[in-house]
């Protein structure tokens, strides 16, 4: 039960409906998030691949080990951490922030991301913060940097420095839509580190979601390539519904996967049984 004084400041400073269920927000963790759906939020548990960060098949007594896509291809940095998954209402808060310019919630995002980070290293401490810069075309439409707020905020309750060290060499084409070997060749070799910044120290690479980590891989060889040691951690991180049998983008903030009921199939061709 709400106290007399919660209820007044709602009548005094009304926040307007909840953006997914239509309820009085109240006081809620944002402007147009109510309580009760950001309760709803799912954070990222169970067994996980100590390098990327993604959980592992619900197999019981599973522990933590690595993944059969780091083990083939093993990024440039160390370890990953992410504490919700892109969906529900943490998707949403993401857009809000991201689409409507709510840049105050940075804060927020940045927060939780550090509490995730001290919660996985436990005793674990990078030398700064660095960000994955975005395209100048893209802050100016949207007037600020998403990453780099939250990298900011990050930075500030670690208590490190935000470092500069990492910048686009050329401007990638959006990711939205391509496939997870087109992402990677997208950015790559798209940005650059300073190793006047970065060399020996060991650093955060923050962004504010990841989808398929082609981003924060060619970020991270960057900054290894310039001296660094290298983890990093985003607010949220997409995970597959489906199989990418048919090559399709992940789903998620830069594009949708494709379900095989979108896929036509031939003419009388047989359908897959669901094993």
């Amino acid at each position: 039960m709400r106290c007399r004084g919660a209820k007044l400041l709602d009548l005094l400073f009304p926040a307007g409906p909840c953006s997914l269920c239509g309820n009085p927000t109240g006081w809620g963790p944002a402007t147009g998030l109510c309580r009760a759906c950001w309760g709803r939020r799912k954070r990222l548990g169970g067994a996980r691949c100590p390098t990327c960060g993604k959980p592992l098949p619900a197999v019981e007594g599973q522990e933590d080990h690595a993944c059969g896509a780091c083990l083939a291809d093993p990024p440039a940095f160390e370890a990953h951490a992410s504490p919700y998954a892109y969906a529900g209402p943490v998707r949403q808060l993401v857009l809000m922030y991201k689409e409507q310019r709510r840049y105050p919630l940075a804060g927020l995002l940045g927060r939780a991301l550090a509490r995730e980070v001290r919660r996985r290293w436990l005793g674990w401490a990078p030398d700064g913060v660095v960000a994955v810069p975005g395209p100048l075309l893209r802050r100016v439409v949207r007037g600020f940097e998403p990453a780099g707020l939250v990298a900011r905020e990050a930075a500030r309750a670690l208590r490190v420095p935000l470092l500069e060290g990492l910048r686009l060499r050329r401007t990638p084409k959006p990711q939205k839509g391509l496939t997870v070997a087109r992402r990677r060749e997208n950015v790559r070799s798209a940005f650059l580190g300073d190793p006047r910044l970065l060399k020996g120290k060991t650093v955060l690479l923050v962004d504010d979601v990841t989808t398929t980590g082609a981003t924060l891989r060619e970020g991270a060889r960057a900054l290894v390539r310039a001296g660094a040691t290298v983890r990093t951690a985003t607010f949220a991180m997409t995970l597959k519904r489906e199989p990418d049998f048919y090559g399709a983008a992940a789903p998620g903030e830069e594009g949708q996967g494709v379900a095989e009921s979108d896929v036509k199939r031939p003419m009388g061709a047989p359908r897959r049984r669901t094993l």
